[in-house]
């Protein structure tokens, strides 16, 4: 069966390097200041984030996530490894010496089931994740599959998506 290549330009690597308007890119700016982006309400009361980065095709996402004071996150399950660098506050597993703070990072490893507690003067971090996060409610029942798609459609819900760098080979799918 012989290729047409008018029907199959657009998997050519060439064509997107010659018709950069048609990358993910687009039109979007290379730098942007994280407060042009409103909070969205996250999975959780007292959660909130500004997505960065949402690549649909592989499903990592990057985000700004702030939680409230006092916070402790509901069990959760990481399907792949969430990466976390703390810029203002703190968060912690369990009651110990190994805590993080402002300036730490980390690296929750695929598979972990955790609750972080956050520390009392509340946390922001840089999170950047390989894959979906579930989450669990008080009877151990798995209720939310958190993936790049979710994120991206609660901040397209609030209007926060306009400096989101999205990767969607599909199209448009959103």
């Amino acid at each position: 069966m012989a290729i047409n290549p008018n029907e199959t330009k657009a998997i050519n690597p060439l064509y997107w390097m010659k018709n950069p308007g048609l990358t993910p890119k687009g039109d979007r700016r290379d730098f942007i200041n994280p407060d042009w982006i409103p909070w969205t309400n996250w999975l959780m009361p007292g959660t909130y984030f500004k997505l960065f980065f949402c690549d649909l095709v592989s499903g990592n996402f990057t985000m700004l996530l702030k939680v409230d004071p006092g916070i402790k996150a509901a069990v959760h399950w990481h399907l792949h490894n969430t990466e976390a660098f703390i810029v203002e506050g703190g968060f912690y597993y369990d009651e110990g010496d190994d805590k993080g703070y402002a300036g730490y990072y980390t690296c929750e490893s695929a598979g972990a089931i955790h609750e972080p507690f956050v520390s009392p003067e509340g946390a922001v971090m840089l999170a950047i994740s390989h894959g979906p996060i579930g989450g669990y409610d008080d009877d151990g029942q798995l209720v939310v599959m958190a993936d790049a798609r979710l994120h991206y459609l609660m901040a397209r819900d609030n209007g926060a998506v306009e400096h989101t760098t999205l990767v969607d080979y599909t199209h448009g799918s959103l």
